[in-house]
């Protein structure tokens, strides 16, 4: 029988080690983490996440709200605009809403977000870090869901553990690369580049499997072995509006453990928002960053 990655314990639990943590700062210091999204112009599939966010905020006593600016405004603007974010006092964090507006540089606009209030763990100052393997910074949420998800239902250590990790993007496949090698994986990276039968060697002889090339489907159940843990990050909507994984049907029943699509890695991501948020207030306003406790101690309590 195949173990389900049910992310939506996981998820409660964090938000509730947030809220638990919010409000012993409301009361012992006078002050709550201040957060903004800031959005340009209008995207369908962005709005839900929006909401997700403010409201997983505002459950937690977070003050969270949204400052959003049409498409049409120029980039230099923009950046003035987030930089003024930036310099409040009162702002504790900040998250860039992708996608940008078409011709936008990622890395500039990601440049002009203070490092120190990145609650996502997207600019390059903090990805650096992460690949020099410090610790107290904020991580990229989604790649780090991954990785909580694993560690939550029992996969402390990966100590020689071979794992596959399927995408390369900076913020999810290469942050969950170095994650897994920072706690003693032997892993293999896989792209979309990959061939047929470069990807069924890798998978077929995996303990480990992060699928986050976001392309529906690519991960064929029966190449999988059956003691492999699989995690699948796509977020790919078919033409009939259904949400679907990078592993294809048939996995449940077929591997040792799985993550499904909804309800896996999702609702963690939201959650480790708000624990990065917690980080960057603590470090700034405190001097001391609060972390997110273990999840195995975490879960037990």
């Amino acid at each position: 029988m195949t173990l389900i990655l049910d992310g939506r314990i996981t998820s409660k639990k964090i938000k509730d080690w947030v809220a638990a943590s919010v409000d012993a700062i409301r009361v012992r210091d006078g002050w709550v983490p201040q957060m903004v999204t800031v959005q340009v112009g209008d995207n369908p599939a962005a709005e839900r996440y929006i909401r997700n966010q403010l409201k997983a905020s505002n459950d937690a006593g977070i003050s969270a709200r949204l400052e959003k600016f049409d498409c049409d405004i120029p980039k230099e603007d923009f950046l003035k605009k987030l930089a003024a974010i930036g310099r409040n006092q009162e702002v504790d964090g900040i998250i860039l809403q992708t996608p940008f507006p078409k011709g936008w540089p990622v890395d500039e606009i990601l440049n002009g977000l203070p490092s120190g209030k990145d609650v996502e763990g997207v600019h390059p100052e903090n990805l650096g870090r992460l690949y020099l393997g410090e610790t107290a910074i904020p991580l990229p949420c989604t790649a780090w869901a991954a990785i909580s998800l694993l560690e939550w239902y029992g996969r402390s250590s990966f100590e020689q553990s071979r794992c596959a990790v399927i995408g390369r993007s900076p913020n999810v496949g290469k942050a969950a690369a170095l994650m897994l090698m920072h706690r003693h994986g032997t892993v293999t990276v896989c792209h979309t580049r990959t061939s047929s039968e470069q990807l069924k060697d890798v998978l077929s002889g995996s303990d480990v499997v992060i699928a986050a090339a976001g392309v529906a489907g690519m991960v064929d159940p029966e190449i999988l072995p059956s003691h492999a843990w699989v995690v699948d990050v796509g977020t790919n909507v078919t033409e009939e509006g259904k949400l679907v994984g990078d592993v294809a049907k048939g996995a449940e029943g077929r591997v040792e453990a799985l993550s499904p699509v909804p309800g896996g890695v999702g609702p963690i991501t939201v959650s480790l928002l708000l624990a990065n948020l917690l980080l960057c207030a603590t470090r700034r306003r405190l001097g001391k960053s609060l972390l997110l406790p273990d999840l195995k101690k975490l879960r037990e309590e």
